[in-house]
């Protein structure tokens, strides 16, 4: 049996030693430039080079980040970066642009290619059609459960990367586009602002708030500790540990305990992990939870607060001012981080009073005076956010080794020979001079092994070592440790020789461009028949009808659209996953109704598409950025990333013959969830929530809808709604071919409205903006 990888995150240099010598097989990290943790410290050209050496020595593999969107301009800048990670010898690179895929697999075919979790790859089709292009491992989103994760894994034909611990973000990943949209910092851009962590209200359509203030969208962090079993059994190749923004202590404790739950089931030994879960939360957790392994809508959330809570260590008894009199229920020192029990007030212990005495220790149990700088009342528990003893003995992991055998001779007129290997690799000297007779003291069997062991201040440690020598010689000490010396140099020139690889100075050739006098049509997206209807009657060229898999719907739809004009272009969800195994029906069914045409928003129905008979639109969620990812697909349409500005989209339009899109109205979605805050807070309500009824509410007082989309999977949507029928004139000369409306909460008058507004807007009509929150999007900002 393989066994399987675990990897640890590094975000520097610090936490990569400590990673390594906490026990990973694997680090993942990134550079200055297109990696998804932007605000991390990452690594310079000279660290990545200084962290390949370490981690290679020691045969530990490193993956490095590509994993943003990249844009037609910044090509060149990523193949300079990419050509120098393969050059010195990057194990593999992690990316979510399709266009960075293609071009690899084009350009580098011998680089290896794991495809993020922000690829969304949910499904076993998803799977097989990067199995297809190249990839060799995948990350799974995150919501998966442990029975989607085995079915994929043992179907899977290539290695499967799954989550095991750390913070869980609410959205699928790749999905999300709310710190895009609210503050200009995308998450497909590594520079998510996690406005998710801030503080919502749920409220309903009246304005009536059903639950107030609190961090509604936080999720607590993932903890499969106590399940590795099953997730090695289940197929999985690799576990990843995230947490390229947390401190080297945190990847160490982790690190560590995860290495000793992993190495406990091979070895078949029992493993209690309770101990491991105490020191995990001690240095930092929202509290922690399985996540999606279990339960399809997991109930555990930290409302009260995104932050560290640590974990109980007092009951406060009596206080005075600052003066506090707790009752311990674990120990306690000077440094040691405090808060109160919602983690929003803390610091750091400087002062202990026991019986009248300043101490640096108190035990649990005693009863203690502590000074703060927050006001608890009686009873409150507060926590411990920082065990000054613990993060200390974190630092401090002894540097990993890996295991040699040396060989040595020590023969009559001949040089002394060592010969050092690892079990792949060997390194060999000879000390260049013939050893002496001895006049007084020969070099005896334990003398010269201990001389060859002490290696102390290379990676390597001496698993056994093989002296065969004749009696009565003399060599100095010196030029046996010298040709030790050299033996080992050459082994780890050896070793690291084995990874560089060949510069090979690539260029990115993107299409050439040229000016398109197209002029765009109208395209409308809706899952509402009577919409349907009304698009249809004012002479919608193309609608992507979103029937939700409903048979009977759809033959309505088919029915209503007799003798019109309009073209239904069938919409399948973004998230297909026990769906999945209806496709092959739906695709039949519209075989038989004459549909034509599908709009694509996922890679695993795209696989199963992609050399069918369907003209085949590929939709906003799949995340085109550049010319390079519009060639991954045989498609008619491309509806391009709403994070792109107009200028991008016109480069990218004016690169290929294909139709491209622009969605140019409508509550743009912000995020796609699992996770549902109705039926936590207030009790599943799915009629309502289809309607879009409930809303979460801001700190600034924006409402933002939460609406299901047929499936129990929310799309919290936009506030404000973009709007852009007042720059038609600008759109009409972008190289277009489709300009979008995109129909959520909207009502039957209202979708009429904008309808014919659009309509007129094409025709030449000036537009003005209505009242209301409206905004342009990305269309003239674009993102960080």
């Amino acid at each position: 049996m393989k066994r399987v990888e675990l990897l640890a995150p590094a975000g520097d240099y610090n936490a990569l030693l400590n990673a390594v010598n906490a026990g990973c097989d694997a680090v993942y990290l990134g550079g200055k430039n297109f990696g998804a943790r932007a605000y991390a410290p990452n690594f310079d050209y000279e660290d990545l080079e200084k962290a390949l050496e370490f981690c290679h020595l020691r045969d530990v593999k490193v993956y490095v980040t590509v994993n943003t969107l990249i844009l037609n301009e910044e090509m060149d800048k990523l193949v300079e970066y990419i050509d120098f990670l393969y050059s010195i010898g990057v194990d593999a690179v992690i990316v979510q642009d399709l266009g960075v895929l293609k071009f690899l697999r084009e350009n580098y075919p011998d680089f290896e290619v794991h495809a993020s979790t922000q690829m969304t790859v949910h499904n076993l089709e998803g799977v097989r059609e990067l199995a297809e292009r190249g990839v060799s491992r995948v990350i799974l989103s995150r919501e998966l459960t442990l029975e989607e994760i085995r079915h994929i894994a043992s179907n899977s034909p290539i290695d499967v990367e799954v989550f095991v611990h750390g913070a869980m973000c609410v959205s699928y990943s790749g999905q999300c586009f709310m710190s895009s949209l609210i503050g200009g910092r995308s998450g497909n851009r590594g520079r998510c602002a996690q406005p998710c962590r801030l503080k919502y209200s749920l409220v309903n359509k009246h304005g009536n708030i059903l639950k107030e203030n609190l961090h509604l969208l936080s999720m607590v962090d993932l903890c499969t500790i106590e399940h590795i079993p099953l997730l090695i059994e289940a197929g999985v190749s690799s576990f990843k540990i995230e947490g390229r923004m947390k401190s080297p202590e945190y990847v160490a404790s982790v690190v560590k305990a995860y290495r000793e739950a992993i190495n406990s089931y091979y070895e078949g030994r029992a493993f209690d992990s309770t101990k491991d879960m105490e020191e995990m939360a001690k240095v930092f957790n929202r509290g922690f939870s399985t996540g999606y392994l279990f339960e399809r809508k997991p109930s555990k959330m930290s409302y009260v607060t995104p932050k560290n809570i640590g974990v109980p260590v007092a009951e406060v008894v009596k206080t005075k001012g600052r003066e506090v009199k707790v009752r311990l229920l674990q120990d306690i020192r000077k440094g040691d981080g405090i808060s109160d029990s919602k983690g929003e007030k803390g610091h750091r212990i400087q002062e202990i009073i026991k019986n009248g005495q300043k101490v640096d220790v108190a035990f649990k149990g005693e009863i203690v005076t502590l000074y703060l700088d927050f006001y608890p009342k009686e009873k409150d528990i507060l926590n411990k956010t920082y065990d000054y003893l613990l993060n200390e003995s974190l630092k401090n992991l002894p540097e990993k080794k890996v295991p040699v055998k040396i060989y040595a001779e020590l023969k009559k007129e001949m040089p002394f020979v060592v010969r050092v290997e690892d079990g792949i690799f060997f390194g060999e000297a000879n000390s260049g001079s013939i050893p002496q007779v001895a006049k007084k003291v020969s070099i005896e069997e334990d003398f010269l092994k201990d001389k060859l062991s002490q290696i102390g201040d290379t990676p390597f440690y001496p698993e056994k070592v093989v002296v065969s020598l004749d009696k009565g010689l003399f060599m100095p000490v010196k030029d046996i440790k010298e040709t030790r010396r050299k033996a080992i140099d050459e082994l780890k020139l050896k070793k690291l020789a084995f990874y560089q690889r060949e510069k090979l100075q690539k260029e990115v050739k993107l299409p050439e461009g040229r000016e398109k006098s197209e002029c765009p049509v109208l395209t409308f997206y809706t899952d509402k028949l009577n919409h349907l209807e009304i698009a249809s009657s004012l002479g919608i060229p193309y609608v992507y009808f979103d029937y939700k898999l409903n048979e009977s719907i759809l033959k309505e739809a088919v029915k209503l659209l007799e003798g019109k004009d309009t073209v239904l272009v069938a919409a399948f969800p973004s998230i297909l996953r026990e769906e999945m195994k209806d496709i092959e029906r739906q695709l039949q069914l519209l075989r038989e109704l004459d549909i034509r045409n599908i709009l694509v928003s996922n890679l695993g129905l795209y696989h199963i598409l992609k050399n069918s008979d369907f003209r085949l639109f590929i939709d906003y969620p799949l995340n085109v950025f550049n010319s390079l990812a519009v060639e991954y697909f045989n498609a008619y349409a491309v509806t391009l990333s709403y994070e792109l500005t107009l200028e991008q989209m016109k480069d990218i339009a004016k690169r290929s013959d294909i139709k491209f899109e622009a969605v140019i109205y409508g509550h743009l979605p912000l995020m796609t969830t699992e996770h549902c805050p109705i039926r936590n807070l207030v009790g599943c309500d799915r009629a309502k929530c289809e309607k879009g009824y409930y809303f979460l509410k801001d700190r600034k007082g924006k409402l933002m809808p939460i609406k299901n989309n047929g499936f129990c999977r929310i799309q919290i949507l936009n506030g404000d709604v973009l709007f852009m029928a007042n720059h038609m004139e600008e759109l009409k000369k972008s190289g277009l071919s489709f300009l979008r409306i995109n129909d959520t909460i909207e009502e039957d008058e209202e979708i009429e409205k904008i309808l014919q507004m659009h309509i007129k807007a094409l025709e030449g009509e000036k537009i003005e903006v209505p009242e209301g929150n409206y905004t342009k999007g990305h269309f003239y900002r674009g993102v960080l």
